[in-house]
C-alpha cells in the first residue's frame, strides 16, 4: 500500500519551514559581526555562508557515511538488501536510494541526501544481526519514508555545521583522554588536545546550537516517517518491534560504544539518549509515544479506517 502523497502532513511541512528560518538566522548571527566589521568582510562572510549551506545540502550524506564507517553497496554485494529496497520504492514510487552498510555492531539506520534523486540509506551490521527480516523491512521503510516525506534536505542543512562539530569533538576528546595512545605519542596527543581547546569549546557549543535547531523538526519528522513507513510496510507492529530492540540495546551501550553513533545521532532511526535534561533534548521522541502511535495506526489499518 503506497503512502498518500497527494495530502502531505501539513505540520512536517511548517516545521520544515520553520527550520529553514532558523537555519537563516543562526548563519545570519554568524556573519553580522563581519558586517559591523566593514562591508568587505560582511561579503566574504556572506559568500561563506552560502557555501557551506550549500556544501551541507550536497556533502552532509558522504559527512554521515564516514562518520560511521560505511560504505555503498551494489546489488551484487547484499542482493537481500537491494530486493527490499526494490520493493519499498515500487510501494512508494520513489527512485531507489544508493544503499550502504557500516560494519559497527550498534544496531541502528539512517537515511541523508538532498532529495529522493540523490539519497542514501544506511544500516549497520548490528541492526542486521539483531533484527528478523519484517522487523529490518520496516527500518528501511521508515528511513525510505523520510526520503518520501522529503525532510532529507531540510535535515541535512540544519544537522550539518552539528554533524561536523560532532565529529571534531571525537577526535578532539579522543586525544585528551588518549584513547589508543601511550608513551610520547600519548603525550603529543595531550598537548594537541590542550591547543586545541578553544576549538573544542566552540565545536561544544555549535553541536549544542543545532541540536537546539533541530528540535524544530526532528521530533514531529520521526513521527511522520514511522507513520508513512508502517503504511509501505502494512504492518506497523513490526516497527514497533525493531524500535524496542534498538531502543533496548542502546539504554545497554556503555559509552565507547555510542560514541560511534553520537555524530550522526539525529539522523538515525533511534537516537543516542541520556537522561534528565539530555532526554528532554532528544532529537527522538520516546519510544513509548511512537508505540502508541503505531498501536493506533494498527488498529486503523485493521479496521479499514
Amino acid at each position: 500500500m503506497a503512502p498518500s502523497r497527494d495530502a502531505p502532513d501539513s505540520g512536517l511541512t511548517w516545521r520544515m519551514l520553520a527550520t529553514t528560518v532558523l537555519v537563516a538566522l543562526v548563519y545570519a548571527a554568524a556573519v553580522l559581526p563581519a558586517f559591523l566589521a566593514g562591508p568587505v568582510w560582511g561579503a566574504a562572510a556572506a559568500a561563506a555562508a552560502v557555501a557551506v549551506a550549500v556544501l551541507s545540502a550536497r556533502a552532509a550524506d558522504r559527512l554521515a557515511l564516514y562518520a560511521m564507517d560505511a560504505r555503498l553497496v551494489a546489488s551484487d554485494e547484499e542482493p537481500e538488501l537491494h530486493a527490499v529496497v526494490d520493493r519499498l520504492c515500487m510501494s512508494s514510487g520513489l527512485p531507489k536510494p544508493r544503499l550502504a552498510v557500516s560494519a559497527l555492531d550498534m544496531p541502528n539506520a539512517f537515511a541523508a541526501g538532498s532529495g529522493p534523486g540523490s539519497a542514501v540509506v544506511c544500516v549497520t551490521d548490528g541492526l542486521r544481526a539483531r533484527l528478523d527480516p519484517a522487523e529490518l523491512a520496516a527500518v528501511l521503510a521508515h528511513e525510505i519514508a523520510h526520503v518520501a516525506n522529503r525532510d532529507v534536505l531540510v535535515t541535512a542543512i540544519a544537522s550539518f555545521p552539528g554533524l561536523c562539530a560532532g565529529l571534531f569533538l571525537g577526535w578532539w576528546t579522543g586525544l585528551i583522554t588518549g584513547r589508543g595512545r601511550y608513551g610520547a605519542g600519548r603525550a603529543a596527543a595531550l598537548l594537541a588536545g590542550v591547543v586545541l581547546l578553544p576549538l573544542g569549546v566552540a565545536a561544544a557549543v555549535l553541536y549544542a546550537a543545532g541540536t537546539l535547531v533541530g528540535l524544530a523538526l526532528s521530533r514531529h519528522r520521526e513521527l511522520c516517517a514511522d507513520s508513512t513507513g508502517a503504511v509501505l510496510t502494512g504492518r506497523p507492529g513490526d516497527l514497533a518491534s525493531a524500535l524496542g530492540k534498538v531502543t533496548d540495546v542502546i539504554r545497554d551501550a556503555s559509552r565507547d560504544d555510542l560514541r560511534a553513533l553520537r555524530p550522526v545521532s539525529g539522523l538515525c532511526v533511534v537516537a543516542v539518549r541520556g537522561g534528565g535534561v539530555a532526554a528532554l533534548l532528544s532529537s527522538h521522541p520516546t519510544l513509548e509515544r511512537r508505540t502508541e502511535r503505531l498501536s493506533a495506526l494498527s488498529w486503523r489499518l485493521e479496521s479499514g479506517g
